[in-house]
């Protein structure tokens, strides 16, 4: 993964039931934030891509606020399960 591409600084989280979320360590990790045509996956939800380095703590539960938007994490690849980076297929879920 060239560096240069992670240009979008993110916040990881994971939101729990009484709404205080666990903080990541670290929690702000830099990102390729890429938003998909609708359609694009069989995963109907799947609404951005992004790309991170490997980070541990990324589940299903993870959250990513991007300039103020939340994306849930719905599908993880670890490409040659190398441990090296983390493609995320998202989903934006808008808050009122």
């Amino acid at each position: 993964m060239n560096a240069g591409a992670l240009r979008h600084a993110v916040t990881l989280d994971d939101p729990v039931e009484d709404g205080t979320p666990v903080v990541f360590n670290p929690a702000v990790v830099f990102a390729a934030v890429q938003p998909v045509a609708p359609g694009a996956f069989d995963e109907q939800k799947t609404t951005h891509i992004v790309t991170i380095r490997y980070h541990a703590q990324v589940t299903f539960n993870t959250r990513i606020t991007h300039k103020g938007r939340h994306l849930y994490v719905r599908g993880i690849q670890n490409p040659d399960e190398r441990n090296i980076d983390l493609v995320l297929l998202c989903e934006e879920v808008k808050t009122p």
